[in-house]
């Protein structure tokens, strides 16, 4: 009933993925200002990035012929893997740049928040963080997760591919 996942094909480039996306979460997280939010969809675009790798490496390795629904699943299970693997490091990069996160006054907030805004003890910083690794990371992923598939399959008048294709 259910196909074997090669969680090798996926790991490294979600893993990737998170890693390129959490460069520019660092420098947001050290500046902690409002304005300095345009970092934040910058790692979403260079999460974007290595989904496309992964998705051209993926067909790549089926002869440029991978069925468009396999590269579309395949996509999206590389892109929940990188969130998730996202969510990891920017918990690690937040506790580490922020003292005291998880008491009543944090040692560092988010600067220039306009009013209404989330409140707590970083002013919101911590939950535009998770956000954006979610939500954004999701978008992104999902788009050329669903829109690239059907441009790469090299023979596109037909779904079906050889069994011994479909084994790799």
């Amino acid at each position: 009933m259910f196909k074997r996942i090669h969680w090798r094909q996926y790991v490294p480039f979600a893993v990737i993925a998170a890693i390129v996306y959490c460069i520019p979460v660092f420098f947001f997280i050290r500046e902690a200002n409002y304005t300095q939010s345009w970092l934040l969809y910058v790692g979403n675009f260079l999460f974007l990035f290595v989904i496309v790798a992964f998705l051209v490496s993926f067909n790549r390795k089926r002869n440029e012929n991978a069925g468009s629904v396999t590269m579309v699943a395949a996509g999206h299970i590389t892109t929940i893997m990188g969130i998730l693997s996202a969510l990891v490091l920017s918990a690690l990069l937040l506790v580490i740049f922020i003292p005291g996160i998880f008491h009543a006054e944090a040692g560092k907030v988010l600067q220039n928040a306009p009013a209404n805004t989330e409140h707590g003890n970083t002013n919101g910083l911590v939950f535009k963080v998770f956000a954006n690794a979610i939500v954004g990371n999701m978008a992104t992923g999902s788009f050329v997760s669903i829109m690239l598939p059907f441009t790469l399959k090299g023979d596109q008048t037909k779904e079906s591919t050889p069994r011994q294709q479909r084994e790799l």
